[in-house]
């Protein structure tokens, strides 16, 4: 008779942030620029942190789905359905009429 064991970890590990890193900058993109791009003041937490919307910007960026970067994320979909609740959703306010900017 074999040993049973229970995987708790996904096939694939995710990604280490700086081939996340890597992967980015062999396309010419940094953090920073995605960051700003999409609304963020900065998404470096995104490396070690489940956050959804920035875990997107970085997928598309990269021309790969979420899942594929960070697997580990992704094998709960409950924890998944609750990090959309709580992902901040970003609104980019205009300057009003008449209002100067600097």
């Amino acid at each position: 008779m074999g040993m049973r064991t229970i995987s708790t970890a996904s096939a694939q590990p995710d990604w280490h942030p700086a081939d996340v890193i890597a992967a980015l900058h062999k396309r010419s993109i940094s953090l920073r620029q995605l960051a700003q791009k999409n609304g963020y003041s900065h998404i470096n937490r995104v490396l070690t942190s489940p956050w959804l919307g920035p875990e997107k910007v970085v997928a598309e960026a990269l021309g790969i789905k979420p899942e594929e970067i960070w697997p580990s994320r992704y094998l709960d979909p409950k924890s998944r359905e609750r990090a959309a609740k709580l992902t901040r959703k970003v609104k980019l306010n205009k300057p009003r009429r008449g209002v100067a900017t600097a």
